[in-house]
């Protein structure tokens, strides 16, 4: 019974060592965010908007803004396996963050490359829709759509153009334009107006 009872004991400490490796792994993984945490919950909370509409503010213009260094931020989206970060929401394997103060667009913009993202490209009918329903409010929400003066065409932060056959922008197409998203359609703003944003990647 001993000859037993050392095998099993051997057995047994070999397991927990290699769970103990285990979770140490999984520990160093996380807090290097190679191993993202999921969101468990989506706090409502963030998606509350007050009614301010909106107002100019002094900043930059949106033309002084160069994109060449979102360009490896905005690849982020691309193969992404719905592995969200902490307080970002999850949906069809992008993770989007919802702002709760206002900004500028270009302000908006510079804040999400902080964040390693970018601000929101919507690729498809479904995810406007979801993004819609999320929002549940009136207020206009900042996306990453604007009105580039050299190509003369609503263009993507990531320099895709918009196809207008899926999308439908309301209000003038013109210098210092951005596109700002309402739960009932996407607007053409003045870049300078102060609103929440959508960062995603």
């Amino acid at each position: 019974m001993s000859h037993r009872y050392k095998i099993l004991l051997g057995i047994s400490g070999g397991l927990n060592g290699i769970l103990v490796l285990a979770l140490i792994t999984l520990s160093l993984l996380v807090s290097q965010e190679v191993l993202p945490k999921c969101l468990k919950e989506y706090d409502s909370n963030i998606t509350q908007h007050d009614d301010t509409g909106y107002s100019e503010v002094n900043s930059d213009r949106r033309g002084n803004i160069h994109k060449k260094d979102a360009g490896h931020c905005v690849s982020r989206a691309t193969g992404h396996k719905g592995m969200c970060s902490s307080e970002w929401l999850n949906y069809q394997e992008k993770c989007y963050w919802f702002s709760n103060e206002m900004k500028s667009w270009s302000d908006s913009y510079r804040y999400c490359l902080g964040e390693k993202s970018h601000l929101l490209i919507i690729q498809n009918q479904l995810e406007l829709a979801f993004i819609q329903k999320t929002l549940k409010q009136s207020n206009y929400v900042w996306i990453g759509l604007n009105f580039t003066s050299l190509k003369r065409t609503w263009t993507w932060v990531d320099d895709s153009p918009l196809d207008s056959k899926i999308f439908f922008i309301k209000g003038p197409a013109q210098e210092n334009s951005c596109a700002a998203i309402k739960e009932n359609g996407i607007y053409s703003e003045t870049c300078n107006s102060v609103f929440k944003w959508i960062c995603q990647y």
